[in-house]
């Protein structure tokens, strides 16, 4: 796989993450997403571009697309952890935290950002040798 397919693999699967984690917990679950018309989904896609967007500014570091895996991992699982738990219908104010969501997302990414550095980094240099 090249970088650019592992971008816009990355990219795909940011955009359907949110929904794709609330479908274990029902048709319901899901609905609280996607029952609100079209500027709810802007709105969603745009705050969930933060995260996913951070992930590709981050695959420009690495050469090898399989260094990717760790801020992926670390950013996606902590993204539909979230979004699986968020219930809409708990609270008034339950939907301030999608725009939350993709910010405390940023510190997994960084954290799985910094390790995929240094498994890109020693991949090249076993290669080299």
């Amino acid at each position: 796989m090249t970088m650019r397919k592992a971008r816009l693999l990355v990219m795909l699967v940011g955009i359907l993450l949110p929904y794709a984690a609330r479908v274990p917990r029902g048709i319901g679950w899901l609905q609280q997403y996607t029952d609100n018309g079209i500027g709810a989904w802007l709105f969603m896609g745009a705050f969930n571009a933060i995260a996913w967007g951070a992930i590709i500014a981050v695959s420009f570091l690495y050469k090898r697309p399989s260094s990717l895996w760790a801020p992926v991992l670390l950013g996606f699982g902590f993204l539909a952890f979230a979004h699986y738990s968020l219930d809409l219908a708990a609270d008034a104010q339950a939907a301030i935290a999608l725009v939350f969501i993709p910010l405390y997302a940023l510190v997994p990414i960084a954290i799985g950002a910094i390790v995929g550095y240094f498994m890109d980094r020693s991949a090249r240099l076993a290669s080299a040798a």
